[in-house]
């Protein structure tokens, strides 16, 4: 205790202190400015202060609370000057800087910033967090949930795009959501029933993709929803006119808007000291929950999963359709509030108080008001919210996807999973629904005839699916529980490490089970991908595809969806023929099913015309490309930048043609939505201006030092949407690698390759796929820039070899690349017999890529190429350079610097074998770039060896590096 304090002071501070803790923040400050003398006041509010942000938490249990005893002598002593100043207007946070305040709560303040750095435009909501949230490793726990929950890429999910500490300061980037809560919007459009369902359908969806991710919310509520307002206040007044066999609610939206649901994850940011969850940060800063929405297993302090969430969204269904919160009433102190959920027992929601909402109240604690026709919650829909609301975890529904089914069936009036329905009561659905086939007595037997089959099989299949998801949300359940340091040695597990552990029993696991085999299949492989885990996700899609054509066979729509896995798996690490073995047969099928210019062929279409174009099947490439931009047209005509984006496919199969002006303009084209506000379209507009920058780096418009600064700033933009180490910008650095060896800046190129290493090894990100393709480009660097080869440099190519043998995933165009550049290595000087005899090892891979690649010109020339080069002859390299001269002969225009080099090469093979060269080396002056002497700080090493040609003195290998 202070020593400044006397025992009678303490008295009477104690006693103030238990009669203000219980009261409401607005009594709390009225009392407070009541008080005499002020000190007493002063010191009081500081006591105060020290408690927990939920204003009515039960203050006779915080002397519990580890550390709370610290807190409250620091709020008995004497204030002190803060060294944190208040934020103000112009306050820069990273790349952020403060607009104006939104508002402020128990965690602290809100703000409304702008990009400041001028990397992009943009808006986001930045929470300033209260000074006692900041602590030691605080910054590191940022780092480790922004890597996390950067994987919520949901369009209903407003992202956590950053989050750090500052002088102090800690605080979260978030993105910037403009409209009411769920609860104003509700309120101020007096939606019906039907409409406030769909709603909360978005926001359930949204849940969904995030605990596919093994991320939870744990702060449901209708606060943390916003809606983006499509119509004026007032709409949606009158109930939606039924007839017909019209689902509920079909027609015209009215009052709706896109949700947005926010602080994903924020709870577990703030609970999660890196020790195990709601533990001792818990205890001290009281758990981040709000008690009319938390689960009852919240509330006593026991391990929470995917149930709580669902807990969260049955108490907002309840309120939606009631008025009413289904355990207590708003305005009960913390601790009420949390015996009535503990022990409470709900009404069902038509008898709940009938109360219609007003337009007129403000703020969420006025809920959202009954709507109007809320009687339509009858039944069914009562059932729904009783399964998610009981106490018992295991007795509620097992994923939000059996939720999201009972609502779904719910709006289209076909039973529930929740309801033992007798035959009367489905017919009533299938009547309601079919209301214009009940005229005369033959037609109603009919229909209750046809009804009754109807509504059994739907039945059936609506417990099949949730039994499905039940099995597949269990799965997932062990592998969070899991997580607990407990079980872990006393360290935290990673995701990749629980996975894998899961991933590992798949083998033994549902094989009675088909279908929720397959749904494990696919949840695991698009986590695996989203995580860039390439070399596991691959094969456990492999195993998906053969337990589905097994299972399923061949025709059947999980197989299928199986094998468009797999091909975009192979399309991310650049295959080609994998990806036409799996999509060729099936397009046919889709455009029969769907239509040739459907959304679904569209998809299949820009696969194949990427791959087809990678392997130099043009003809067949721009047959696709001709139907995919007639099915682009057709399906974003409203949506300007998804129709903008197809430039990304256009523009690749124009480089792969060699027509870089074409892929420059359908680029260049894109311009206008670069740089958009709007949080999910920035990676996408990233890929259009990376692909610009490598376009006019194939067609030498940049120098050294502006390519430089161009892949720096694009790299910049990635890491704040990502993390360092992230797989675009490692790409960037490669590319940018490459074009630098192009200009014969090798010792930069190293420089670029090495960071790439060092950021992806820092960020655990160095899979076996791109991570081996990545290592091997470094291996090759080293030596171009070395200007030789020595022992080390073999042993490491000869392992590289070894590592490429073992990487099924690499296949045909990146497999043949990859062989090329350790080829580098195999022929420079310096590499004696061990480089001969691997460079032999490589060439009799090569022979055995040679006839799928036959029609890939570019890659097929260099193969060549590579081969006249290891028979040493003059003869051979002659011929080989004439083949690959040929290949740039055949393109319809120039094409920078990797043109100039071959024709260089083919003047220097003439003269070595003493055949005329002179015209070879007009031709290769004709195609050096004319801007060259301004693109590097020094001359290019190739102008030096076409002065020496000319003059008759250059060397036999005409700089070997090129």
């Amino acid at each position: 205790m202070n020593s400044g304090l006397q025992a009678s002071d303490w008295q009477q501070l104690s006693a103030l202190f238990d009669e203000l803790a219980e009261l409401p923040a607005a009594a709390r400050a009225e009392r407070l400015a009541a008080l005499q003398p002020p000190e007493l006041a002063a010191r009081l509010a500081r006591m105060l202060a020290s408690l927990p942000e939920d204003e009515d938490t039960d203050a006779t249990v915080l002397v519990d609370m580890p550390g709370y005893n610290t807190r409250l002598v620091a709020a008995l002593s004497e204030p002190t000057l803060s060294t944190t100043t208040p934020p103000q207007p112009g306050d820069r946070l990273g790349s952020w800087c403060l607009a104006e305040p939104l508002g402020e709560g128990g965690m602290g303040q809100v703000w409304r910033a702008e990009r400041a750095d001028g990397l992009y435009q943009g808006e986001a909501a930045i929470k300033l967090l209260r000074g006692d949230r900041a602590g030691p490793g605080l910054a590191a726990r940022f780092a480790r949930e922004r890597a996390l929950l950067g994987r919520l890429t949901h369009p209903g999910i407003a992202r956590m795009l950053d989050a750090g500490e500052q002088d102090g300061r800690a605080y979260l980037v978030l993105e910037y959501v403009v409209g009411r809560t769920l609860s104003e919007h509700v309120r101020a459009h007096n939606l019906g029933l039907v409409e406030r369902v769909k709603l909360l359908l978005e926001v359930a969806r949204a849940v969904e993709h995030a605990h596919a991710q093994l991320i939870l919310h744990r702060d449901l509520k209708p606060s943390n929803v916003m809606v983006e307002d499509f119509g004026p206040p007032g709409a949606g007044t009158q109930p939606a006119p039924r007839g017909g066999a019209a689902a509920l609610g079909s027609g015209p939206a009215r009052g709706r808007g896109n949700t947005k649901l926010l602080d994903f994850g924020i709870a577990g940011l703030l609970d999660d000291s890196g020790h195990q969850s709601d533990h001792q940060l818990t205890q001290i800063t009281g758990r981040r929950l709000t008690p009319a929405y938390a689960a009852p297993e919240q509330i006593t302090g026991e391990p929470v999963g995917v149930a709580s969430d669902i807990y969260s969204l049955g108490v907002m269904l309840y309120e939606l359709a009631s008025g009413e919160l289904p355990f207590g009433k708003r305005g009960l102190g913390r601790t009420a509030l949390e015996h009535a959920v503990l022990h409470g027992q709900a009404q069902r929601i038509t008898r709940s108080t009938r109360t219609t909402g007003s337009a007129d109240s403000a703020g969420d604690e006025a809920g959202p008001g009954r709507p109007f026709d809320g009687d339509r919650a009858a039944g069914d829909l009562e059932a729904v919210a009783a399964k998610a609301l009981r106490k018992n975890p295991a007795e509620r529904y097992a994923s939000v996807g059996g939720f999201i089914d009972d609502l779904e069936h719910w709006l289209a009036q076909r039973p529930v999973s929740v309801r033992a329905e007798d035959w009367r009561h489905r017919v009533r659905l299938w009547l309601r629904r079919n209301a214009a086939l009940a005229f005369g007595a033959a037609l109603v037997f009919a229909a209750l005839s046809l009804g009754l089959a109807v509504s059994l099989w739907q039945r059936h299949e609506a417990q099949a699916a949730a039994r499905e998801s039940e099995q597949v949300t269990g799965y997932l359940a062990e592998l969070l529980s899991a997580a607990s340091p407990d079980q872990n040695g006393g360290r935290q597990p990673t995701v990749v490490e629980l996975l894998d552990r899961k991933r590992q029993e798949l083998a033994t696991r549902f094989n009675d089970q088909p279908e929720v085999k397959d749904r494990v299949f696919d949840t695991l492989v698009k986590t695996y991908f989203a995580l860039q885990r390439f070399d596991v996700a691959a094969p456990l899609a492999e195993q998906r595809l053969a337990h589905a054509r097994q299972a399923f066979g061949e025709n059947d729509p999980r197989t299928e969806d199986a094998a468009v896995s797999l091909a975009g798996l192979h399309t991310a690490v650049a295959g080609g023929q994998p990806v036409i073995d799996l999509l060729e047969p099936l397009l046919p099928r889709w455009d029969s099913r769907y239509g040739q210019l459907s959304e679904k062929s569209h998809s299949l279409r820009l696969h194949l015309l990427t791959a087809y174009g990678r392997l130099g099947r043009f003809a067949d490439a721009e047959r696709e490309l001709a139907l995919a931009k007639r099915s682009n047209d057709a399906i974003y005509a409203k949506n300007p930048f998804e129709h903008a984006r197809f430039a990304t496919y256009e523009n690749v199969l124009y480089v792969y043609e060699g027509r870089l002006r074409e892929a420059e303009r359908s680029l260049e084209a894109a311009k206008p939505f670069w740089n958009p506000k709007e949080a999910e379209r920035i990676r996408p507009s990233l890929v259009l201006e990376r692909n610009l920058a490598f376009v006019r780096w194939r067609m030498a418009r940049e120098s050294a030092a502006e390519a430089t600064a161009h892949s720096d700033d694009l790299i910049r933009r990635w890491d704040a949407i990502a993390r360092p180490g992230n797989h675009a910008s490692t790409l960037m650095r490669q590319l940018l690698a490459v074009y630098l060896q192009q200009l014969g800046l090798f010792d930069l190129a190293l420089g670029q390759l090495e960071k790439a290493q060092a950021e992806t090894e820092a960020a655990g990100a160095d899979d076996a796929v791109t991570g081996l393709l990545r290592h091997t480009q470094l291996l090759e660097a080293r030596v171009l820039a070395a200007g030789r080869a020595d022992t080390a440099s073999l042993q490491a190519a000869a392992k590289a070899l070894t590592d490429l043998d073992a990487a099924p995933l690499i296949g045909d165009v990146r497999r043949a690349d990859g062989l090329l550049t350790l080829s580098r290595i195999a022929i420079a000087p310096g590499a004696g017999e061990a480089g001969q005899a691997l460079a032999r090892d490589i060439e009799h891979r090569l022979n055995t890529l040679r006839p799928l690649l036959a029609e890939s010109r570019n890659l097929a020339s260099r193969i060549d190429l590579f081969k006249s080069r290891l028979a040493g002859t003059p003869a051979a390299w002659l011929a080989g350079t004439r083949i690959r001269v040929a290949y740039f002969d055949g393109l319809p225009e120039p094409q920078g610097l990797p043109e100039w080099a071959a024709r260089l090469q083919l003047a220097c093979a003439l003269r070595a074998a003493g055949d005329p060269w002179q015209e070879a080396l007009t031709r290769a002056e004709a195609a050096r770039p004319p801007n060259l002497a301004e693109l590097t700080p020094a001359p290019h090493p190739l102008t030096e060896v076409a002065a020496q040609l000319a003059a008759g003195t250059a060397a036999a290998d005409c700089d070997w590096r090129f």
